[in-house]
């Protein structure tokens, strides 16, 4: 009987816990994060570590869960774990279950994306189809169906409007009777700066969880900044300098400038649909970050969920 790998994952976090579930056949025996206040904590039943215990474990492989592999990779070696054994996994594998491959799901995404789209419109906010999300509207005028998340940026100067306004969206999430909601603000070094929308199913529900992400944008030093990446993801700032518009399920959507050169300095050749994407193949990441910027702190507090 062929043995067991014996695996450990960098990074405890919701892509961990993905990577887990997908691949139960691994034996998991630790998590390895930098962040303290993680240390001697569980996830999903599994003990979380700091870096320097690598030396007293056994293990085949380090599965990076993280977003920051380029910094983490690099600390791993300065550790003395061998290159041949350290794997970033296709990003797939650290998402959730395809949402948009479900019926109901995807017609329940269109119906809260368009609702989202016209209240924030209505407070004079503009949010801007970015990422996946502007790729698989621009490409095939649908949510890409690999995907599991909708991604929307929202410039500097909206996103303190967006935080006083976004609860009075609540009461026009869809399915309120079917889902459980929550809007909650992710803090990134001490600086609120993505909302994230999302659900788990109440029991006997047919959905498939996702989230609409609204990330805050800056422009500094002639890039626009994905804030919530603490510096990881980037693009030139003219791109967000000023929006267009494009039409998606009978509304108006904001799309950055030069649409095409913006999925070109993404994803390359993005006219071409890939599967099994890692992130090291993301032209819009800084490879060269230091070990600081893989250490970002990070914050999570509930905004507002409906009444019940």
């Amino acid at each position: 009987m062929t043995k067991a790998l014996q695996v450990v994952l960098f990074g405890a976090s919701k892509a961990g816990e993905f990577f887990l579930s997908q691949n139960p056949n691994l034996n998991i025996t630790a998590f390895i994060d930098n962040d303290p206040s993680r240390h001697g904590q569980k996830l999903s039943g599994i003990a979380v570590l700091p870096p320097d215990e690598l030396l007293s474990l056994d293990y085949d492989q380090i599965v990076i869960t993280s977003q920051w592999v380029d910094a983490i990779s690099a600390q791993l070696q300065q550790l003395g774990v061998p290159a041949e054994k350290i794997v970033v996994p296709a990003k797939q594998q650290v998402k959730a279950t395809l949402p948009f491959l479900h019926s109901a799901t995807l017609e329940m995404a269109h119906v809260l994306l368009l609702r989202l789209n016209q209240f924030l419109q209505q407070h004079g906010i503009r949010p801007c189809l970015d990422s996946g999300t502007l790729l698989g509207v621009t490409r095939q005028q649908a949510l890409i169906p690999w995907d599991d998340d909708i991604d929307l940026a929202i410039d500097q100067s909206e996103f303190s409007t967006l935080l006083k306004v976004i609860p009075d969206f609540i009461p026009q999430l869809p399915h309120q009777n079917l889902l459980n909601w929550q809007v909650l603000v992710l803090n990134v070094n001490d600086e609120d700066c993505c909302i994230n929308i999302e659900f788990t199913p109440k029991p006997g529900a047919d959905f498939v969880p996702f989230d609409i992400s609204l990330q805050l944008r800056r422009e500094q030093a002639g890039y626009s900044e994905l804030v919530s990446s603490a510096g990881l993801f980037f693009a030139p700032a003219h791109h967000f300098a000023q929006f267009q518009q494009k039409e998606f399920l009978g509304q108006r959507f904001y799309v950055p400038t030069d649409t095409d050169g913006f999925l070109t300095f993404m994803y390359g050749d993005w006219q071409e649909p890939k599967k099994g994407t890692k992130i090291t193949e993301y032209n819009n990441r800084r490879a060269q970050l230091s070990h600081d910027h893989c250490q970002p702190r990070v914050k999570k507090r509930l905004l507002g969920e409906p009444s019940q």
